[in-house]
């Protein structure tokens, strides 16, 4: 609870500066380290991982065929407090890691896919079942406090996890009629 104040130092980094103590004429505690922002500390705030879309959008896939998937995670920025100062962290999906749920190796991208026809990112289910799809998305953080002009990287890299609707991957008999 010693007065002070957060400041940057010469090379941007925020550090606790304490009041002076002006009755015993001087200098107050040394300086605490440098304010350091951690991947755990970003991910304890809102961070908005994005939803899973999944085409063809309903609550079946056929074996085989394409199931496409794009995420709509984007670069945004959060607010928060930190020793009593306000700090804005801005995070940027930097890799999308999918898993189907099937068993199958992960998919890593680096971006976060896209809709057909265009669509970037598709799995084939090889057997019948019931699935869900995660996606793990990694994120560049940075973070900057009230009054400094200069952005700092978050130590580590925030990950969030998103989780598709649960489906069914079915076989289809193809009939002709008449």
């Amino acid at each position: 609870d010693q007065p002070g104040h957060v400041c940057p130092d010469a090379d941007g980094t925020l550090i606790w500066v304490p009041d002076t103590d002006a009755e015993a004429g001087g200098p107050g505690q040394a300086e605490a380290p440098p304010l350091v922002v951690t991947a755990e500390e970003v991910q304890t705030l809102l961070v908005n991982a994005g939803t899973i879309q999944v085409q063809p959008d309903r609550s079946w896939v056929l074996v085989n065929a394409e199931t496409i998937v794009h995420t709509d995670a984007a670069e945004h920025t959060l607010s928060t407090q930190v020793l009593g100062i306000d700090v804005d962290v801005r995070v940027t999906p930097t890799q999308f890691t999918w898993d189907f749920g099937d068993g199958s190796e992960p998919l890593t991208r680096t971006e976060p896919g896209a809709p057909w026809p265009d669509h970037t990112t598709a799995h084939k289910y090889q057997a019948v079942g019931d699935f869900q799809i995660t996606l793990h998305t990694e994120w560049d953080a940075h973070f900057r406090a009230q009054g400094a002009s200069a952005w700092q990287p978050v130590t580590g890299t925030p990950v969030t996890v998103a989780e598709s609707e649960p489906f069914e991957s079915v076989t289809a008999t193809p009939r002709l009629t008449r």
